[in-house]
């Protein structure tokens, strides 16, 4: 059957991620009640016997990992999650290294850029060794984020300058901070780049990565919530995504890749594709640190008073040469990521990391110049 099913009358509205509900406490409910859609409709749909049976027991279990949190079992919550991730089995649609990963579209042959940022007002000069994780000694400082527990943070980055900026909550230019960062691809991603309208991918493949995709559509309905409740200092939104990351961690991943939950639709989204790369102080700080290379900040205030001669500056961005749509903001009001001052100066930091004279690149040089001989 393959794809077909999907292509009936599977997609609809409701599914359409991300959920933004009021309180904390609708959480389960919500959640519940996605999963209900998504059996109604693929039922609808006349979905195959074994995407049924994937989609009841993936809610089943996924329900019964938060009531188990809820209830003070959190080994049993996570072991849940880690059990499904480890269902995924070794299909490189669902885990691979980051350079051959279908979490990042646009030819795998090309270079993968990513941005990295930090808030601070002008003229604070972040240099590339402050852009990255917090360092052992600092660990006390780590948070509650999305896909990283106190004390076990992972390091966050974008596909984009924009996808950047809208994680940290829309700042102010002159508080907007951003470095370019290569890696050299070697780490080992599960992807949760995955939406109800994302078939590209799946396109002439067979019932097997059809089923694969759907198990990690379960996986990212659970952790794609926002909520408005403010003050909150629990969140039920990252409770599944937390228990990924630990189960990731367990089976000897590296990283998740996801689209932000902080646009409007996920069809916004190509331009803010999140990576979040586990740290592990067992290694040392070298660990994770010693697969990047990563230039000191630029301050996009800054950016913007330089004259077009200068800030007009040509590089090949992955995130841009997709094929798709790539729009961001609002059905309402929509825009081309080429014509944003976010494109331009994502350009313009790996355009100008390029350009420094050799005694100045160093530790800089990336990953993918190198790689592609671009550097004698």
């Amino acid at each position: 059957m393959g794809l077909s099913w999907l292509m009936n009358d599977f997609i609809c509205k409701e599914l359409y991620a991300p959920y933004i509900i009021d309180r904390d406490s609708d959480y389960y409910d919500s959640l519940q009640n996605k999963f209900n859609i998504v059996l109604k409709q693929a039922k609808k749909a006349g979905a195959d016997d074994e995407s049924i049976a994937i989609i009841k027991r993936y809610s089943r279990k996924i329900l019964e990992s938060m009531r188990a949190y809820y209830n003070a079992d959190l080994s049993k919550s996570s072991t849940i999650i880690r059990n499904l991730i480890q269902d995924l089995g070794d299909d490189p649609f669902a885990v691979d290294a980051l350079s051959s990963s279908d979490a990042f579209f646009g030819s795998k042959d090309e270079e993968l850029q990513f941005f990295r940022c930090r808030t601070g007002k002008f003229p604070t000069d972040f240099k590339a060794k402050d852009m990255l994780y917090l360092p052992e000694s600092m660990r006390s400082k780590s948070g509650n984020y999305r896909f990283s527990i106190p004390g076990n943070p992972s390091l966050y980055l974008s596909n984009s300058s924009y996808g950047c900026w809208i994680e940290t909550g829309y700042p102010p230019d002159n508080e907007f901070n951003v470095s370019p960062v290569i890696l050299d691809g070697s780490q080992k991603i599960l992807n949760l780049v995955v939406a109800v309208r994302d078939f590209h991918h799946l396109h002439e493949f067979d019932d097997e990565r059809v089923h694969c995709w759907l198990k990690l559509f379960m996986l990212s309905i659970a952790t794609s919530f926002r909520i408005k409740e403010e003050g909150r200092i629990f969140k039920s939104e990252y409770v599944i995504s937390q228990a990924i990351m630990m189960g990731c961690k367990k089976l000897g991943y590296d990283g998740v890749a996801y689209y932000s939950k902080r646009v409007s639709d996920e069809v916004f989204s190509i331009c803010a594709i999140n990576l979040a790369l586990f740290v592990s102080y067992n290694k040392g700080d070298a660990g994770l640190a010693k697969h990047i290379k990563i230039d000191d900040a630029y301050n996009y205030a800054l950016f913007k008073k330089l004259m077009p001669s200068l800030k007009y500056k040509e590089y090949q961005l992955r995130s841009t040469r997709t094929g798709l749509i790539n729009n961001i903001g609002s059905y309402d009001r929509q825009y081309p990521y080429r014509e944003t001052d976010f494109y331009e100066f994502d350009k313009f930091m790996f355009a100008e990391w390029s350009d420094k004279p050799t005694d100045k690149k160093k530790d800089h040089i990336p990953w993918g110049l190198i790689r592609n001989k671009l550097y004698t």
